[in-house]
Formats: C-alpha cells, sequence, structure tokens
C-alpha cells in the first residue's frame, strides 16, 4: 500500500465513547477492524473515554474499563500521526473536537454512527434531549466527514440525517470474527433451550419474546426453556420489572432462566449452551449476536429488521420470524421445537467458520481505501 511503502506511519486514530469490556459491539468492532488492518500494515490507535490506547490490533481482547480521559491526553495528541480520524459512534463531543482539528490540519475525517442515529433511538419520551445535538454537534460532525460509513442499507435507510449526505455514504458490513473454540459443539440436552442476550429495552423486542414463550408453556407445557442475559439500559428499569412479572411463574417452574449480564468466556459458554438464540429486535443496524451464535453452530432465529441479514443468510439455520410479534415468535418456537435436529446439524457447519465478506484481507482493503490508504 502507498501510505506503508512512503516510510511514514500508516495509523488511523479512532475515537469513540468507550473502548472497554462490555460496553456493546462498537468497541468489539473497533478491535476486529484494528486486528485485520495490522495484518496489513495499518495501526489503529483508540482514543475514548477509557483513555488513550496506542496500536489496538495487537490486543487479544478489550480491555476493562480505563481510568477515564484526561483533558490533556487530548490537547497533546499529535493529529499530525495519522492519515484518517474514524469516529465510531454517535453523540461523542470529543469526536467533533478531534473532526474539527484533524480537517484543520487536511487530515481525512471517516464517520461511522454505528445505528446510533437511526429513527430506532429516538422513540422514548427521554430521548427528546438528543434533539438539540443532533442538529448542532451530529450535523457537523457529518458535513466535516469525507466518508459517511453506514453497516447497512438498513441503516442507512432509518438513520435520520442520511438523505442529507448521500453523496458522501457508502455502505460496509461490521467486521466478525469469533474467538478461538476449542473442542467442538457439547451435545445437546433433552430440553430444548432458547438464549436472549442483549441490552434489555423495548427496541430489543424482549418482552415479546417472552410474552410467546409464557404463552406456548400455559397452552401446550412443552420441555423448553428460555435462558435471558442482559442488563437494563438507562431508564428501562420498569420496562424489565415489567417483563420479570409477567415471566414470575415460569421463573418459579425453572422454564425461564435469568442469567444477568454475560462478558467473556461466559458470553462464550452461553452459547454453547442453548440450542436456538432468538434475536426479536425491532431494529438493529447490523446485528453482531446472531454471527456470534452462528460462530459456535448454535441457529438463530431473527426478526427482519436486522442490517446482517444483508450480508449473510442461511436458511437452513437461520430461523425468520416476521417483525417479531409474539404471534410470529410464538410460530417460530413451535417450528424450531419440530425442526430442532435439522437446524442444529446445518448450523454446525457455521461453528468456526470466517465469513469472507465479514473478515480477511478484502474487508481490510475496503477500510483501509476509505481511510486514504491505497492507490
Amino acid at each position: 500500500m502507498e501510505a506503508v511503502a512512503a516510510g511514514r506511519r500508516a495509523a488511523v486514530l479512532a475515537v469513540a465513547h468507550q473502548f472497554a469490556l462490555g460496553f456493546g459491539g462498537v468497541p468489539e468492532s473497533i478491535l476486529l477492524l484494528a486486528r485485520e488492518l495490522r495484518a496489513v500494515g495499518i495501526t489503529i490507535d483508540v482514543l475514548s473515554k477509557d483513555g488513550f490506547i496506542r496500536d489496538v490490533g495487537r490486543l487479544s481482547s478489550l480491555p476493562p474499563r480505563g481510568g477515564g480521559l484526561a483533558f490533556d491526553v487530548i490537547r497533546g495528541l499529535d493529529l499530525a500521526d495519522y492519515r484518517a480520524v474514524f469516529v465510531a459512534g454517535a453523540w461523542n463531543p470529543v469526536a467533533l473536537m478531534i473532526a474539527v482539528r484533524a480537517r484543520r490540519r487536511s487530515i481525512r475525517v471517516i464517520y461511522s454512527p454505528k445505528g446510533n442515529l437511526a429513527r430506532a433511538e429516538f422513540k422514548r419520551p427521554r430521548d427528546v434531549k438528543k434533539f438539540p445535538y443532533l442538529a448542532t454537534a451530529e450535523l457537523a460532525l457529518m458535513t466535516l466527514a469525507a466518508r459517511i460509513i453506514y453497516s447497512s442499507v438498513l441503516e442507512q435507510q432509518h438513520s435520520l440525517l442520511s438523505p442529507l449526505f448521500a453523496a458522501k455514504a457508502t455502505v460496509i458490513a461490521e467486521p466478525f470474527l469469533g474467538p478461538d473454540l476449542t473442542g467442538s459443539r457439547p451435545s445437546p440436552s433433552k430440553t430444548l433451550r432458547f438464549g436472549f442476550m442483549a441490552e434489555i429495552a423495548p427496541r430489543k423486542g424482549l418482552a415479546e419474546l417472552v410474552e410467546a414463550f409464557v404463552t406456548w408453556q400455559r397452552k401446550d407445557g412443552p420441555d423448553a426453556e428460555l435462558h435471558i442475559a442482559g442488563e437494563p439500559r438507562p431508564a428501562s428499569e420498569n420496562y424489565l420489572q415489567g417483563i420479570r412479572r409477567v415471566s414470575e411463574e415460569e421463573v418459579k417452574r425453572g422454564r425461564i432462566v435469568w442469567r444477568g449480564p454475560l462478558r467473556g468466556a461466559a458470553r462464550d459458554r452461553f452459547y454453547d449452551e442453548i440450542d436456538f438464540f432468538v434475536c426479536p429486535t425491532r431494529f438493529e443496524s447490523f446485528g453482531l449476536t446472531p454471527l456470534e451464535a452462528l460462530w459456535h453452530g448454535t441457529p438463530v432465529i431473527v426478526t427482519e429488521n436486522l442490517g446482517v441479514l444483508e450480508f449473510i443468510s442461511d436458511a437452513n439455520c437461520m430461523l425468520r420470524v416476521g417483525t417479531g410479534s409474539p404471534s410470529e415468535i410464538l410460530a417460530g418456537l413451535k417450528l424450531a421445537m419440530r425442526g430442532r435436529d435439522a437446524y442444529v446439524t446445518a448450523a454446525s457447519g457455521w461453528r468456526s467458520r470466517p465469513c469472507p465478506r465479514l473478515s480477511g484481507r478484502d474487508l481490510a482493503a475496503v477500510f483501509a481505501q476509505e481511510f486514504g490508504f491505497g492507490p
């Protein structure tokens, strides 16, 4: 690549709100991208509320939460070291500050909202406070950016500001390559286990899933369990309590199991312990958890509202449940029970199988070109 051959440090500064274990898909995506680019000689440094980390592609996993970001670090950062600034995720005032400095130095700014500007993020009454920031800082950042990267066409179509910047927008899949897995997938148990893992908030569809599962249990009493992992999003505590009340009887019977937040090795074990991963989301700009499940050889039940379906879709191990209404989810649970063996067998072929569209040199080359490295 041109920048590497020229002898200048081939580096990109990624700016994120958080870069630590337990803060959703954005830190994971940055880490995976950094590994892919490092393989072709490009370094990614990360600036976030957790501090400044140089060459994150060398890390084997996300770091724990850092000690915070001192203003002296921001002020002392020499942007001349970087070919591009990559802003990953919205609602980050520091990102706008860095982007302004970068443009003054004629350094390329790339912005990826990561779904945070989608209409689905502006549904709660408390979200009204986002609009002034959207109309000022976010609008300014998108104006400053040389390129806006969406992770799917679905995300671009749902982004509130996307029509204003269609000329400089592109769609590139989120990078994904799962962890090294040892051994084969455990043998399935007699009890059919469904699993849900996400931030608990109305958009994620847990209430509809629990309603469908409880209805199924009360009507047919199948030998099945629903395992729920995650913690509530701020201001979604009442939503969680409502679900707990609905599920109380099945919890007593051992049919619904609350697992709490799972990270690291516990997260990997979760995918191996369930028979189907259920993602009943109302909207997901991309959707890494179904990919994580398939990486573990676990079939998935998904709505039509995931951007990842534009890049990977397999009817043999991916059961779709429309928009995710309780009746659609209930029909999907029943179908999964009837076709369990076929779905599990099909999904086993995905265990530890990289997807070329989501990892490897081709994906790295696409991002490298967007960052200004290339012919």
